[in-house]
């Protein structure tokens, strides 16, 4: 029954796709973020509902009247250079069967952050896309956080099975990176209702994060709970309300979970750790050997690879966006990847000061504030995590990219004014920006 309703969702919204192109974007995103279809027991999860959905969604763009070119700015540049990159790692890779498979996956994510930029044109589509991002991990937040209080903690909460998500790890840091998304819904939304479900859902989703036992993803909500402080307007009722949901849910957590997290002050004793720290060397030896290329996708966990940079010791993921990045593509390509990041930082910024004290754009300068925290949440947590091409990373690129050429245009018109609208009747205002022009 969930294999045909997944099934008929799917179809039906490639139907509604053909006429509105957009719809195959939010789809296409639902499907990359949750993989709904991993969750079925049966035909669905052969099938590549994903590939369907992106051929749809081209097609459909190509003939219909949205524009065809993404904004030519720093991140579209930066991320065609890391394409052009990586594609060319693959050719001096180690592995190049297994690094042409993993090619083909990160193209097509990073074309999906293209075609955000490009046809996320207003603020209801820009609004849509951050509620399909939302909820596409709150699902999984809800669940896992429901599950922890029913086992009292004991069991660690995993992602759905053959996703980006499966792992422990990777789930709780993926919700961590909607979490300040969420909290932008929250704010935004008209419904008094609706902004406590939310809240409720962010609750629940921080319980499950607890109950992952990953240990980067706690130290990665310690600091969004520390950064996220300068981004709220209540900094006095900020954190009594974090206290009152963390500290029962800390209180409420075995001694296993305790045990956990007291490792990390023991990390040189940690044979876990210790097998990062291996990995962590591979990357830069072989980086540094070849400079400045790298092993190619997942090459540094090659065996042969390994054991020539760590002798004796056993096989291990970078568990570091950056070594990973670093191993895979060499120092050409980390760099390259921390300027992607830096320039989606500085769009965040842009976007921020361009509106700040302007009532018609609160929600805009509020969304680059919360995306700013999903990227700090993302280095933080992902310094610890081979998460490096995670697809919610693209999407955010993407949607800053346009946000940014939004504000932009709109300061720049001829006779624009300055819309006196107090910023609080501004949220939860879906209507579109519009320019005064005299």
């Amino acid at each position: 029954m969930r294999d045909l309703a997944i099934t008929l969702v799917v179809l039906a919204g490639c139907v509604w796709t053909i006429r509105y192109p957009y719809i195959g974007i939010l789809m296409w995103t639902w499907i990359t973020l949750m993989d709904p279809h991993q969750l079925s027991f049966g035909f669905s999860q052969s099938l590549q509902i994903n590939l369907l959905v992106a051929v749809v969604t081209m097609g459909s763009l190509l003939v219909s009247k949205e524009r065809k070119m993404p904004p030519i700015d720093a991140n579209l540049i930066v991320m065609g250079l890391f394409f052009l990159w990586f594609t060319m790692n693959c050719f001096f890779a180690v592995d190049t069967g297994s690094s042409w498979f993993a090619w083909d996956r990160t193209w097509r994510v990073m074309l999906l952050g293209v075609l955000v930029s490009m046809t996320a044109t207003n603020r209801i589509r820009i609004h849509s896309l951050v509620m399909v991002m939302a909820l596409s991990l709150l699902y999984y937040g809800v669940k896992g956080g429901g599950f922890t209080l029913m086992t009292g903690g004991g069991s660690h909460v995993q992602g759905p099975p053959n996703s980006t998500i499966t792992d422990n790890n990777q789930l709780a840091l993926a919700i961590l990176m909607v979490l300040p998304l969420a909290n932008y819904l929250r704010q935004h939304a008209a419904n008094m209702i609706v902004r406590r479900v939310y809240l409720a859902a962010m609750a629940l989703s921080l319980v499950s994060v607890l109950g992952s036992y990953s240990r980067g993803a706690f130290i990665a909500l310690a600091g969004l709970a520390v950064v996220g402080w300068f981004r709220v307007r209540q900094k006095l009722l900020y954190p009594l309300v974090a206290a009152a949901v963390i500290v029962p849910a800390l209180y409420f957590m075995p001694s296993s979970f305790y045990d956990r997290m007291g490792s990390i002050q023991g990390a040189g004793q940690d044979s876990s750790v210790q097998g990062r720290f291996d990995a962590w060397g591979v990357a830069l030896g072989y980086a540094r050997d070849h400079f400045p290329i790298g092993a190619g996708f997942d090459g540094p966990q090659r065996p042969w690879i390994f054991g020539t940079y760590a002798p004796g010791k056993e096989t291990h993921a970078a568990h570091s966006i950056f070594f990973q990045v670093l191993g895979d593509q060499g120092f050409g390509g980390l760099a390259i990847y921390l300027l992607l990041l830096g320039v989606c930082i500085a769009n965040a910024m842009t976007v921020r000061r361009l509106t700040k004290g302007r009532a018609e754009f609160a929600w805009a300068f509020d969304l680059a504030g919360m995306l700013q925290l999903t990227l700090f949440v993302f280095c933080l947590g992902g310094a610890a995590l081979s998460f490096a091409y995670y697809d919610g990373l693209f999407i955010s690129c993407g949607l800053l990219s346009v946000l940014r050429e939004m504000v932009l245009k709109s300061s720049a018109a001829p006779g624009w004014k300055k819309n006196t609208m107090d910023s609080r009747t501004a949220r939860g205002n879906l209507t579109p920006p519009t320019l005064v022009v005299e």
